[in-house]
């Protein structure tokens, strides 16, 4: 009961972000769960945490404040300044339009509905976002369906699918950066324990989209625009950088320089523009970031339930076979958060500490946690009803939300594949005991 009273703010929370987006499914509106901001939903959470807080009106703000300073979320919020401004400045000048055709000129017209996947797989890796890549591949996979390559269901869940591979892979990912700020891992220790649970699973799709591809023989062809190749060479350093150990700071910063070198070099990008696209960047970031301060506020107040959380569940470990079971605990902590928030980064901010202290007490490395975190929540992400991804696809190609998420097979292959790989891959001594 002790452990409820203390968490009661966080649960507060739950029920009035997730009871609004039930509310407004209810009554048909569409982007339900998006009708109530999450930075609003959590105001009156930490009104309650306040008054719950024993102490005087100086030692709540110190705890308040405490937790939105905290390092970790900080540097979070930079990073997520820093990913905006990249991803605002390489649209401005081309980038994504140019690697989209590059994508898609590569690709054969018999291999249309594994050349989407792909397509939506690179873009997603390099640009750090699922829901951005959506809007761009979305449109083309909508375009290749009134053509007849492949059935609207298929088609639009395989571009979600293919949406999310990046997701969790690239550096300028929210959820990469939530990830493996909340665990203190290394970036690149990480990105190579994704990369292997990810590649396993996508091979796995791309051969089950291969067989569906024979099933049905469409009639379209790719007719991929003109494109600079050298407008893509921002993502290429920026995926290029991390896998020689670089800082992920120098990474965004060199790689919005270099972005603007070749937008001035190729089209007369001028400073003022440059200037002018990194406060957009700045702003599309603005909702996330504040509501990570605000979550840290929270947690500011919640860390002593947190810390009684992560006790609780650790019993429960200890009967049931340490390292494998606290990774799977870890799993199933963010999966649950990500199906009350439907939103994969703030599932991880709120699961990361408890994770962190779970993995702590049970020796598990922190690129290990990380991995999972990323992972789990980019599963449950891409396969319920009212999260963002479905909501996009299901609404560019009028479809039921419903009849597209049996067809996300990347998603469910890679939660087998993790779960495979915790059961069946032990952690090596050498990396446990560091």
């Amino acid at each position: 009961m002790h452990i409820l009273i203390n968490f009661l703010p966080i649960l507060f929370f739950v029920l009035l972000y997730v009871g609004s987006g039930i509310y407004y499914t209810i009554i048909g509106v569409d982007y339900a769960f998006y009708q109530v901001s999450p930075i609003v939903a959590i105001i009156p959470a930490i009104a309650l945490a306040w008054s719950l807080y024993r102490g005087t009106t100086e030692e709540k703000m110190n705890c308040f404040l405490d937790g939105v300073r905290h390092r970790d979320i900080i540097t979070m919020c930079i990073i997520f300044l820093l990913s905006g401004a990249f991803g605002a400045v390489t649209k401005a000048i081309g980038s994504v339009d140019a690697t989209v055709n590059l994508a898609l000129s590569l690709v054969p017209a018999q291999f249309l509905l594994i050349g989407v996947f792909i397509t939506a797989a690179f873009i997603s890796t390099a640009i750090g976002t699922s829901m951005g890549t959506i809007a761009t591949i979305a449109p083309i996979a909508a375009n290749l369906i009134e053509h007849g390559a492949f059935s609207a269901e298929v088609g639009m869940a395989t571009v979600v699918g293919g949406a999310m591979f990046g997701d969790s892979l690239s550096i300028v990912s929210d959820t990469t950066i939530a990830a493996v700020m909340s665990q203190k891992a290394d970036p690149k220790a990480k990105f190579k324990l994704n990369a292997i649970v990810s590649l396993f699973a996508s091979i796995i799709t791309i051969v089950i989209l291969l067989l569906l591809s024979n099933d049905h023989h469409g009639s379209a062809i790719i007719s991929g625009s003109e494109y600079n190749v050298i407008l893509i060479t921002p993502y290429i350093l920026l995926i290029a950088l991390p896998l020689f150990g670089t800082n992920v700071f120098v990474c965004l910063v060199v790689s919005l320089i270099f972005t603007w070198i070749i937008g001035y070099i190729n089209q007369d990008y001028s400073v003022i523009n440059f200037s002018n696209d990194i406060v957009k960047g700045f702003a599309h970031m603005q909702e996330i970031m504040l509501l990570s301060l605000m979550v840290g506020g929270l947690s500011g107040f919640a860390v002593k339930s947190s810390k009684d959380i992560a006790l609780y569940l650790s019993d429960i470990i200890r009967k049931r076979g340490n390292k494998r079971a606290a990774q799977f605990v870890i799993a199933k902590i963010v999966s649950v958060f990500d199906l009350l928030f439907a939103n994969n980064t703030v599932a991880i901010i709120f699961s990361g500490e408890i994770a962190k202290d779970i993995a702590e007490k049970y020796k598990i490395p922190p690129h290990y946690s990380a991995t999972w975190l990323d992972i789990f929540s980019i599963v449950f992400q891409g396969i319920i009803p009212y999260g963002a991804q479905i909501l996009l696809v299901s609404s560019l190609a009028n479809l039921s939300p419903v009849s597209i998420i049996p067809h996300v097979y990347y998603c469910y292959i890679l939660g087998i594949v993790a779960i495979a790989y915790i059961i069946w891959v032990p952690i090596p001594k050498k990396i446990s005991e560091n």
